[in-house]
């Protein structure tokens, strides 16, 4: 059963948030790529988490590197 929500303070949309830009790129690379349809849920989000790591500056070969 859904709960009743109410926003009581305003809300702020920032295109350039750390979740929009990773999201963002993720997009680019996917492109990049190719051959998007037939890529799985695992993909997605390692990817994502991948770009997420990215916008807080991680270095790249670490991002890389990590294992599944």
């Amino acid at each position: 059963m859904a709960e009743n929500m109410q926003i009581t303070s305003p809300v702020k949309v920032v295109p350039d948030s750390h979740q929009r830009v990773a999201f963002d790129l993720m997009k680019t690379i996917a492109d990049y790529d190719g051959e998007t349809k037939d890529k799985k849920k695992h993909y997605w989000l390692k990817l994502y988490r991948q770009c997420y790591k990215a916008t807080y500056g991680y270095p790249i070969e670490r991002i890389l590197e990590e294992s599944d």
